[in-house]
């Protein structure tokens, strides 16, 4: 057994990769859509800051005193391409960062290798040391004191192969937290670019519109025509404005709710893995005690026991039951030959776009349990000879029962097999390096407790990320709303502006019918007043001698006018 331990590891990696390498391709072909409905996105919305560009070029000529204004929003524009240029900076400081895990890694790489020689080298060292114990036995019956030594050799032997084994442990743990980690910059990386187009596009959508367009030519009427505006006219512009300064006050909380929702995902990332670790290791001890636990159980209890197991890392991955996955829901198949049968998997996991991983549980505990409490060596072969079998029997049922042609179902083109016992996993694996091959081989990929969650883990991570896309095209909708909302403010604002103009017109005709011409109004009550009339109050003085001036003028030219006639 110690001979094959190198072969377990490798085969333990190379599961762990291949698992990794298929979810990161799908996770890679999932982001260059989202990167893809992103630009078209950005496209759209550049389209309409270069329409409303041309809509303020106008507004520029036919406003030329608000030139003020103008250079006050140029220089904020300006202020908010430093702050793109700085967060351009930090992108190059996180992309730095990626650099320098990606070199960690590669180092865990190198001390992985350097391990496996000097576990190589210990197994020479073993297979040395067990010669030279043959070599005592063969020649005579040797002292008491010999054998003892040779007896502490061959401990010491184990102790450093137990301690080799424990820092390729350690350095397997590494080079894994060094992948998450890397994937946690990635993610980083990605909030920031995404972070800064969603700024770069507020700010050239809210500073132009709102800083322009809407102080422009709001200042504009407000400023002339605000000791003109009697109280009512006040009260509807408030009514006006109020929508948009509400809908202004919503979408700024919107993303502010989002950043800062990201921003504690961040923080308590590394708290969760710590708690991975801890469940990882929680998990491996339970599943040795409930081995032996139910050690002469029937199939139906075992079976029963592993789906418990199967939900329990399910729960500890961050998926949502009912949302993420689903336990014991499955369709009907439909045969060559007609016949229709209900399938039940015993876990559906939902992937964006409509698609699912199926995870089934198989348990084989009776022989593994015979071939650990074995006394002789041939006895152990036997049991483990028929642990084996049962691992390939699991596998020959699995594949019969075709899950991806259950009805309404699109899964991936391959089925989880999850053994709960990790030290039958291993073993498997240990003793048959073909195994993975053949599982492949059969479109299944098989799983232990530990690789199954770090792959649920992905699986959770590639959901979050799903979720900031869609709150990233709701924050967008709502941009456009609110953008189409403020072209139909401006649009009401220029109407009570051309009415105001009208108003006003019609106040300076009717004002001046009041003093102009002859027999105006003024000139009239004031006769009125000088034939006797009481009245308490009396016109303006300037006002009646521009109403006289206006008359005599009139009439003076009435009489000149008159003059050849007469003559």
């Amino acid at each position: 057994m110690t001979f094959t331990l190198p072969v377990l590891l490798i085969a333990c990696f190379a599961a762990a990769l291949l698992c990794a390498l298929i979810v990161w391709l799908w996770q890679n072909a999932r982001h260059q859509a989202a990167q893809h409905r992103h630009q078209q996105e950005a496209d759209r919305l550049q389209h309409q800051l270069a329409l409303q560009q041309q809509v303020c070029q106008q507004n520029e000529q036919q406003l030329g005193h608000t030139a003020q204004s103008l250079a006050d929003s140029q220089q904020q524009l300006s202020a908010a391409r430093q702050a793109a240029q700085d967060y351009q900076t930090h992108a190059a400081a996180a992309e730095q960062s990626v650099q320098h895990f990606t070199n960690r890694l590669a180092e865990a790489a190198e001390r992985q290798q350097q391990l496996l020689r000097e576990l190589a080298a210990a197994k020479q060292q073993s297979a040395a040391e067990q010669e030279e114990a043959q070599s005592w036995q063969t020649r005579a019956v040797a002292a008491e004191q010999s054998k003892q030594h040779l007896d502490r050799q061959l401990a010491e032997a184990a102790e450093r192969q137990q301690q080799l084994q424990q820092r390729y442990e350690t350095a397997r743990q590494e080079l894994a937290a060094s992948r998450l980690q890397h994937e946690r910059v990635q993610t980083q990386i990605e909030q920031q670019q995404q972070a800064h187009a969603e700024q770069i596009a507020l700010l050239n959508q809210a500073r132009q519109n709102l800083g322009e367009q809407f102080q422009n030519l709001a200042n504009q009427i407000l400023e002339e025509k605000s000791r003109r505006f009697s109280e009512q006219n006040r009260q509807e512009l408030d009514q006006l404005l109020n929508p948009l300064s509400e809908k202004l006050q919503g979408f700024s909380q919107l993303v502010q709710n989002t950043y800062e929702k990201e921003a504690k995902e961040r923080l308590t990332l590394e708290n969760e893995l710590k708690r991975l670790q801890q469940l990882n290791a929680r998990l491996h001890q339970d599943a040795q005690a409930l081995t032996q636990a139910l050690t002469g159980s029937r199939n139906k209890s075992q079976g029963n026991w592993g789906e418990m197991i199967l939900e329990k890392v399910l729960e500890n991955s961050g998926l949502v039951k009912g949302r993420e996955y689903f336990v014991q829901s499955g369709g009907r198949q439909t045969d060559s030959d007609g016949e229709s049968r209900y399938l039940q998997p015993d876990v559906l996991i939902n992937l964006p776009d409509n698609k699912q991983i199926i995870v089934d549980s198989k348990v084989s505990l009776t022989a593994y349990v015979r071939y650990t409490r074995a006394e002789s060596p041939e006895a152990a072969e036997a049991e483990l000879a028929a642990h084996l079998a049962s691992i390939h029997q699991h596998i020959k049922e699995l594949a019969a029962k075709r899950y991806d042609e259950i009805q309404g179902l699109v899964s991936l083109d391959f089925v989880f097999m999850f053994v709960p016992v990790e030290p039958a996993y291993l073993l498997a694996l240990q003793q048959d390096p073909e195994l993975f091959q053949t599982c492949f081989d059969q479109r299944i990929i098989l799983v232990g407790p530990s690789t199954l969650l770090a792959t649920l883990r992905t699986v959770a991570n590639i959901w979050r990320h799903e979720y900031q896309n869609r709150h990233a095209l709701q924050i967008a909708s709502e941009g456009g709303k609110l953008y189409d909302k403020f072209v139909g403010f401006v649009e009401t604002l220029e109407k009570v502006g051309k009415n105001l103009q009208q108003a006003q017109d019609s106040y300076q005709t009717a004002y001046k019918q009041l003093y102009s011409g002859r027999g105006n109004l003024v000139d009239r009550v004031e006769k009125l007043r000088q034939m006797g009339v009481k009245a308490g109050k009396r016109l303006d003085a300037q006002l009646v001698e521009q109403a006289g001036s206006e008359g005599a003028e009139m009439l003076e030219d009435k009489t000149d006018g008159g003059h050849p006639e007469a003559t």
